[in-house]
């Protein structure tokens, strides 16, 4: 799959429209474009994450996969503690990033000798046709991290894939007999956002088979249960190198569809920008407008206020409001985890399998209530900048000032939603330390269902209180930043839609010297641009 070829006849159609937009119009067109084609570079390839528990088998699948042996490290937690990414490269190397920086680079032989930190990436090029087959194909296979390889590196990198949009396979070792509570929270989590994992059941070579068509059927009703209504639950082997099942299910997916969404938006915004100014110049040119000069000297007043200060919405929450609002319901989400939360520990679950699950809770709330106080803010603000600029409204054009802003603001949305939240993982792993293990002393001489009610309570009251303050001074970071966003966002789309409109008047006034004919020609090519743009729509 080649994604930029997909994209290439809208641009093409856009560029033929810029020559007729104002001067300023096409160095604004030109700087979005610019602006989606690094979009389109950097999603030449989706991510295929293996998740699953340290030691479910996730590196061994992959060494089968590439044809070769012992090339990831197998069941050596620091060196496996990094996400791997797999490429096709006849000169095998490694190479390791930090913040999206390369800092380190090695031959491939070397690779156990990375020194790695919670968040990093390690693009593995390897000589190896899978590998390219699936490249070409516009999918890239990663080996994640384990539970086990220590809970602030496996979050950082679940965080990391998120927020750049994957297709998750979760690998489940078949002597788990089912999905872990803290996998299922996973999974729960990543419907939230519009994704659902495959599931592969590993290791089977170490049940009879009857026990493995049971496991089968149960990981299958529990994913049912998630709300996926057909998931893709079968079994790989690496033992026997059955891994058909990882490769149907790879090659199943359609990279095109996966990032379709993501693109479309952005690209949409663009044409829904172009119409937005050519009908304003369409409706300045084509209806009375008394006073030119005047609405000229009005708008630059207008744009000079714009610039200088925001009008203010009484509507719209100060940042510690908002925060306070997405810690509340981060505070609901994990008090309805509780029972669960409890169990998982009276039964001895493993530590990090708990804070795993306390924290794919939050980290899956923290995303929702993020993105709805965005849209909160951005409808006041929006809302109070129109009413601020009603008096422009004399002008008499269809189209709003804040039209095609809303498409925008979506995409906008959709990064600040998925921030990754640096060391905030570490935090919480260092808060619940010391409660764990003192669950212990509870067990001795008591009844079980007395021992849950103790640990739910202590979860309840005195837990959840201590992550939400410890969650507090990022969260108010993150909305206050969050906020300075979509206000500057704001600014730039209102003073560029009044620019617009300041154009059209301009235009107006040329039109003086003009003969009917030809303005009328002008206005039919505007139509006709506005028309064919309106048709692009349909297509992205």
């Amino acid at each position: 799959m080649n994604i930029i070829s997909k994209y290439t006849p809208s641009i093409e159609k856009i560029n033929a429209v810029s020559p007729l937009l104002t001067a300023d119009s096409q160095t604004e067109l030109n700087a979005k474009l610019d602006e989606f084609k690094a979009t389109l570079q950097d999603s030449q390839y989706i991510k295929v994450p293996l998740v699953g528990v340290f030691s479910a088998g996730k590196s061994s699948l992959l060494n089968i996969f590439t044809q070769k042996p012992g090339m990831l490290p197998v069941d050596t937690m620091p060196e496996t503690a990094v996400a791997y990414e797999l490429y096709y490269g006849t000169n095998e190397v490694v190479e390791l990033y930090r913040d999206g920086a390369k800092i380190d680079s090695k031959p491939l032989s070397d690779i156990k000798s990375l020194d790695t930190k919670p968040g990093d990436v390690a693009k593995v090029y390897c000589d190896s046709q899978p590998v390219k087959d699936l490249q070409d194909k516009g999918i890239v296979l990663v080996d994640m991290p384990g539970i086990g390889s220590g809970i602030e590196r496996h979050e950082s990198a679940i965080t990391n894939y998120i927020s750049t949009g994957s297709s998750f396979v979760l690998i489940v070792d078949a002597e788990q007999g089912s999905l872990r509570g803290s996998t299922l929270t996973f999974i729960q989590e990543l419907s939230t956002y519009n994704q659902y994992p495959g599931v592969l059941i590993s290791k089977i070579d170490k049940k009879p088979a009857e026990d493995v068509t049971d496991i089968v059927e149960y990981v299958t009703y529990q994913m049912k249960q998630t709300g996926n209504e057909n998931p893709y639950v079968s079994t790989v082997c690496a033992v026997n190198n059955d891994i058909s099942s990882l490769v149907s299910y790879v090659n199943a997916l359609n990279p095109e569809t996966l990032l379709a969404t993501k693109l479309g938006t952005q690209l949409k915004a663009i044409v829904n920008s172009i119409i937005s100014q050519i009908k304003i110049r369409i409706d300045i040119r084509t209806n009375d407008v008394a006073n030119v000069d005047e609405k000229l000297k009005q708008i630059e007043e207008e744009i000079s206020k714009v610039k200088a200060e925001m009008p203010e919405s009484n509507d719209a929450d100060t940042p510690e409001k908002s925060t306070q609002d997405v810690l509340d319901n981060i505070g609901n989400a994990l008090i309805a985890k509780a029972d669960d939360i409890a169990s998982m520990i009276v039964d001895g679950a493993d530590q990090d399998e708990v804070k795993s699950i306390i924290i794919s809770t939050i980290r899956a709330e923290l995303v929702a209530s993020l993105k709805e106080e965005s849209e909160q803010y951005t409808e006041a603000t929006g809302a109070a900048v129109q009413d601020a600029l009603a008096n422009i409204a004399a002008i008499e054009i269809n189209d709003s000032i804040l039209s095609g802003f809303s498409e925008i603001m979506s995409v906008v949305n959709q990064i600040i939603a998925m921030l990754p939240l640096g060391g905030v993982w570490a935090q919480i792993t260092k808060l619940l330390l010391p409660f764990l293990p003192s669950v212990l002393s509870w067990f001795f001489g008591r009844d079980e269902g007395d021992v849950f009610n103790e640990v739910k309570n202590k979860l309840v009251n005195e837990c959840v209180g201590k992550i939400l303050e410890s969650l507090r001074p990022t969260i108010l970071k993150m909305t206050t930043e969050n906020q300075e966003r979509i206000r500057t966002k704001i600014q730039e789309e209102v003073v560029s839609k009044m620019e617009k409109v300041k154009e059209a008047l301009r235009e107006r006034k040329e039109d003086a010297a003009k003969s009917k004919e030809d303005i009328t020609a002008e206005i039919e090519k505007l139509n006709g641009a506005a028309a064919e743009m309106t048709a692009l729509l349909t297509t992205i």
